[in-house]
């Protein structure tokens, strides 16, 4: 696409309210981001192609498997996996794996618990190692403190919502970059490939890559063999 033409895109895209309105067909994961962007999405957990990924060890399979008096509740003793295994999988620790404890999702209960945890230990944490000591955790309470023996409940408030940090310049001006800039970044492949991956349950497709060292490594050379652990994506 030349650069003429690609403007012109942008701007028939950018300048018609109705296409930012999904459409209820199925849509592949790059309209999905084009509709969020052209709805004013800044891209956060959630929208366009940032969904949570798909599993084939869900609930209702692990349910199917050891939920023998169909109660949505799989005790230890229904369990015939290793102990170790139930005492991971049973994540809020009430002596039972259920649905709630497969939910992985940004706006779950155990998601938003960990985001206040990680908000507290980030707080205290002082040498980055993403671990609370006793001493650090002494340290955050003789922050919040300020030289009183103990805290009351609005103390502790501030220590679990803290005040938000000055926001940078161009916050103030509405957020992050304008959607033109978006739209131009999702054609020119800036912010991700508009390429679909592989569906659940659909094999990896082959492919050959060069080591640091020149060496070629090509999947069939290991598929079959042992257990491979593929990450398709960008983290960067």
């Amino acid at each position: 696409m030349t650069r003429p033409v690609l403007i012109l895109t942008l701007a028939v895209l950018t300048s018609s309210p109705l296409l930012a309105d999904a459409p209820a067909r199925h849509r592949g994961d790059f309209l999905l981001m084009l509709d969020a962007v052209l709805s004013g999405s800044q891209m956060g957990p959630g929208d366009g192609w940032f969904k949570p990924g798909e599993t084939r060890y869900t609930w209702d399979r692990l349910r199917a498997r050891f939920d023998a008096d169909k109660n949505g509740r799989v005790t230890a003793k229904e369990f015939t996996g290793p102990e170790e295994l139930f005492t991971v999988l049973d994540r809020d620790g009430d002596g039972a794996i259920t649905a709630d404890d497969l939910d992985w999702a940004d706006d779950s209960l155990y998601a938003r618990q960990l985001n206040l945890a990680q908000q507290v230990l980030r707080r205290g944490d002082q040498n980055g190692n993403r671990k609370l000591t006793k001493e650090e955790w002494l340290g955050l309470f003789e922050r919040a403190a300020k030289g009183q023996d103990a805290l009351d409940a609005e103390g502790v408030r501030k220590i679990l919502f803290p005040p938000a940090p000055p926001r940078p310049p161009f916050a103030k001006s509405g957020g992050g970059p304008p959607r033109e800039v978006l739209v131009l970044g999702l054609f020119t492949g800036e912010l991700g490939s508009a390429a679909e991956g592989p569906k659940l349950e659909a094999p990896a497709p082959d492919f050959t890559l060069k080591t640091p060292e020149g060496k070629s490594i090509a999947l069939a050379d290991y598929n079959g063999k042992k257990p491979i652990v593929l990450i398709f994506g960008s983290f960067t």
